[in-house]
C-alpha cells in the first residue's frame, strides 16, 4: 500500500480515495501538468493474478481513453504506465459523490433513477459498439464488466459519469473469465455466475440491478452470505416486482431486464435505452405487461452486428399497447358473434339473460386484464374485486379466464413467501406472513378445489403457523398438529424440501428430537436442498440442547454406572454442536454459542476425567 504522504514520480499523493480489486485509488496532484488526478495504483508482483489484472488495466486504460473521446459520460484518461514498482493510471478526478453514497440516503425519485440508468445505458451502447485496434488487435465492442453504484459518479452539476473501465474491460464480447473476482456478485447475472461469461448481456443485467436498487431502495436479491446470494441468483427465481411507488411502466422495464432467462431481456443497450427514454417522455414502453414473454419475444430485436450500422442513434421499437378491455357497447358488425354468445348463455345457463351473461363475461375480462397488466397488484384487493364480481356465480364458465388469473396471482404471492423462506436465510418470515399466505392459498383452493399443489402449499402454511404458535406457547398438541400438516404437505408436494424444513424446526425447537430433525434435513438434501448456515445452526442448537439435558440429568444418577455413559453422550453432542457453530461464524449468534458450548464441554470433560480416574484408582486397590 502506498503511504498517503509519499510522492510517486511526478505525482504528489494527497489522500486515499478507495480500493477495488487489487488496485488502490488516490487523490493526487500531477506536478508536471498542474492538475488534480485520480491515481489508480497496482503494485507489481510475480503472481499470475496480479499480472492478469495489470494487463487488463493496461489495455482497459487505452480503451477507456478511446471511449472517452466519443462519450462525455466516460472519465478521461491522462496517462498510464509503470512507475517505481507500480502500474499506474492517471484519470480525470470527478468531484461529487458516487451513486452508492447517494443510495445510502434512500431510494431515488423514479424519474431520476431512470435518467441515471439512461445515461449509463448510452455509455454501454457506445462501449458495446466501439471498434478499435490496439497493438494490431481489433476490438469489436468492449464490456465494462463491473457496473455498480460504486462505479457511477454524480458530479456537482448532476451529470452522470461512468468510472473504472480497467477491470476486464479489454475483453471482447465473446471472452470468458475463469474466476469471479472481476465484478461484484450482487450485480452478476445468473449465466455469469454459472459460466464466467462476461458480455454485453452481463453489463445490462448489472445495470438492471442498479436501476432496481435506485427505484426500490434495496437490491432485488439479498442474502446473509455471498455464497447464499450467488445460489439465489443462479436459482433463476425471478426477483419480486419493484414495490410502490414505482410507476407501472418502470416496473415493466425492471421485470423484463431482470428476467432470469437471457433471451427474454433487452437484446442491446439501445433497446434498454429506448424504453427508458419512452418512460421519461411519458410514452408507452415496449416491455410487456406482467413480464409476458410471448410479447417480449415479439418485440425484442435481434442484436445487430458491430459496425457503423450500430453506431447510429437507436430508435425506440414500436410500442406494444396492452390489450384494451372489451368495448362497453356491442358494435353492430359483431352481431353474429353476440348472437352466438347469447344462444350459448341461454342454452347452458337457462336462467341468465343474454345481456347479463355478456356483462358478466365483460367484467370478468376487465378484471383478468387489470391483474395481468399489474394495474391491480395487491392480493387482498384482487380477491375483494373477484368476490364482488362472482357473487352468486363463482363457478360460471363465463368467468373462467378471470378465475384462473386470480388463482395464479394468489398462488404466486404465496410462493414468493415460501421461496423466500427456503432461499433467503437472512430474510425472516414471520407468523403474520404465513397467516397472510394461508388466506391467499385458501382463496386459491376455493377457486380450484382439485389442485393438489395448492392444497399442499396450504398445508405447509398451516404447519408453519402451528409450529410457531406451538413453540411459543409450549403447546404439544399444536406441535403435533404441525407435524401432521407438514407430513400431509409432503404427500401433496412430492420431492419438495419445504415440508422437511418445517419438520426440522418443529423437532429441534418444539419437540426437541434432534435425530428426527437430522433425518428431515437429510431428506431435504436428497431432494436438492443444500444445507445453509440456518440449517447448520438449527442442527447445532439441537445437539447443544440434547447435550444440556444429558449433562443436567446426569446429576440425578451421580455415582451410578450409567453416569459415565450419559456424560460421554453429552460430550459427543457438544462436540457436534461446536463443529457446526464454528462452520457458520459469523452467522447469527454462532460466536456466543461457541463460547457457551466450550465452557459446557470443559465441565463435562472435567467430570468425565474424574470418573475415569476414580475407576482407575479403584482398579489399582484390588
Amino acid at each position: 500500500m502506498v503511504p498517503v504522504t509519499r510522492r510517486l514520480g511526478r505525482f504528489e499523493i494527497r489522500q486515499k480515495l478507495g480500493r477495488g480489486g487489487m488496485a488502490d485509488v488516490y487523490l493526487a496532484q500531477d506536478t508536471a501538468g498542474g492538475y488534480t488526478v485520480a491515481l489508480k495504483l497496482i503494485e507489481h508482483s510475480a503472481d499470475a493474478d496480479t499480472r492478469d489484472s495489470i494487463e487488463a488495466e493496461r489495455s482497459g486504460a487505452i480503451l477507456q481513453a478511446r471511449l472517452a473521446d466519443i462519450d462525455p459520460h466516460v472519465v478521461r484518461i491522462y496517462d498510464a504506465g509503470d512507475l517505481d514498482g507500480f502500474f499506474f493510471v492517471a484519470m480525470e478526478y470527478v468531484p461529487g459523490e458516487d451513486l452508492a453514497e447517494l443510495l445510502r440516503r434512500g431510494r431515488l425519485d423514479p424519474a431520476r433513477a431512470a435518467a441515471v440508468a439512461l445515461a449509463v445505458c448510452r455509455t454501454l451502447d457506445h462501449a458495446h459498439t466501439l471498434q478499435v485496434a490496439i497493438g494490431g488487435k481489433p476490438f469489436q465492442g468492449i464490456v465494462h464488466g463491473d457496473i455498480k453504484p460504486k462505479n457511477i459518479r454524480i458530479d456537482p452539476k448532476g451529470d452522470v459519469r461512468v468510472l473504472d473501465f480497467g477491470i476486464a474491460k479489454a475483453l471482447s464480447l465473446s471472452r470468458r473469465l475463469t474466476r469471479n473476482e472481476f465484478g461484484s456478485v450482487p450485480y452478476a447475472s445468473p449465466e455469469r455466475l454459472e459460466s464466467g461469461e462476461v458480455d454485453r448481456h452481463s453489463d445490462l443485467w448489472s445495470l438492471a440491478v442498479m436501476l432496481y436498487e435506485m427505484a426500490a431502495g434495496a437490491q432485488p436479491y439479498q442474502a446473509a452470505t455471498t455464497e447464499r446470494l450467488e445460489r439465489m441468483i443462479r436459482s433463476r427465481v425471478p426477483p419480486p416486482p419493484a414495490p410502490d411507488p414505482c410507476p407501472e411502466p418502470l416496473r415493466r422495464i425492471l421485470v423484463r431486464s431482470l428476467d432470469p432467462e437471457r433471451d427474454f431481456r433487452y437484446g442491446s443497450a439501445g433497446d434498454f435505452a429506448a424504453d427508458l427514454e419512452a418512460f421519461l417522455d411519458g410514452r408507452p414502453v415496449s416491455a410487456a405487461a406482467g413480464g409476458d414473454r410471448e410479447a417480449t419475444r415479439r418485440t425484442a430485436r435481434a442484436p445487430e452486428p458491430a459496425g457503423e450500422a450500430t453506431r447510429r442513434t437507436v430508435r425506440a421499437p414500436e410500442p406494444v399497447h396492452p390489450a384494451a378491455p372489451p368495448p362497453s357497447r356491442l358494435p353492430w358488425i359483431r352481431w353474429r358473434r353476440a348472437a352466438a354468445a347469447v344462444l350459448f348463455v341461454l342454452l347452458g345457463w337457462g336462467g341468465y339473460s343474454a345481456v347479463s351473461g355478456y356483462l358478466l363475461w365483460r367484467h370478468g375480462r376487465a378484471l383478468e386484464h387489470d391483474v395481468s397488466a399489474e394495474l391491480v397488484t395487491d392480493p387482498d384487493r384482487i380477491w375483494a374485486q373477484w368476490a364482488e364480481l362472482s357473487r352468486g356465480n363463482p363457478s360460471s364458465i363465463l368467468l373462467w379466464g378471470a378465475r384462473r388469473t386470480v388463482r395464479q396471482h394468489l398462488t404466486a404471492a404465496a410462493d414468493h413467501v415460501i421461496n423466500a423462506y427456503r432461499i433467503n436465510e437472512s430474510q425472516p418470515v414471520y407468523e403474520k406472513d404465513w397467516d397472510r399466505i394461508r388466506m391467499y392459498l385458501a382463496h386459491a383452493l376455493e377457486l380450484d378445489p382439485g389442485d393438489g399443489s395448492i392444497r399442499g402449499r396450504l398445508r405447509l402454511a398451516e404447519g408453519q403457523l402451528a409450529r410457531i404458535r406451538g413453540t411459543t406457547q409450549h403447546n404439544t398438541a399444536l406441535l403435533n398438529e404441525a407435524v401432521e400438516k407438514f407430513e400431509e404437505a409432503q404427500q401433496l408436494l412430492p420431492k419438495s424440501p419445504d415440508p422437511q424444513l418445517g419438520l426440522a424446526r418443529v423437532y429441534v425447537y418444539g419437540l426437541r428430537d434432534i435425530d428426527k430433525a437430522y433425518d428431515a434435513l437429510e431428506q431435504a438434501g436428497k431432494w436438492g436442498y443444500k444445507l445453509g448456515n440456518r440449517e447448520k445452526g438449527l442442527l447445532a442448537d439441537g445437539y447443544r440442547d440434547r447435550a444440556d439435558r444429558l449433562w443436567w440429568d446426569s446429576r440425578n444418577i451421580r455415582g451410578l454406572p450409567q453416569e459415565k455413559d450419559q456424560i460421554r453422550r453429552a460430550a459427543d453432542d457438544y462436540r457436534r454442536a461446536l463443529e457446526l457453530y464454528q462452520g457458520i461464524v459469523p452467522y447469527g449468534n454462532a460466536t456466543e454459542s461457541i463460547v457457551r458450548v466450550q465452557k459446557s464441554l470443559e465441565s463435562v470433560s472435567f467430570r468425565l476425567h474424574q470418573l475415569e480416574e476414580g475407576a482407575a484408582g479403584a482398579g489399582s486397590t484390588k
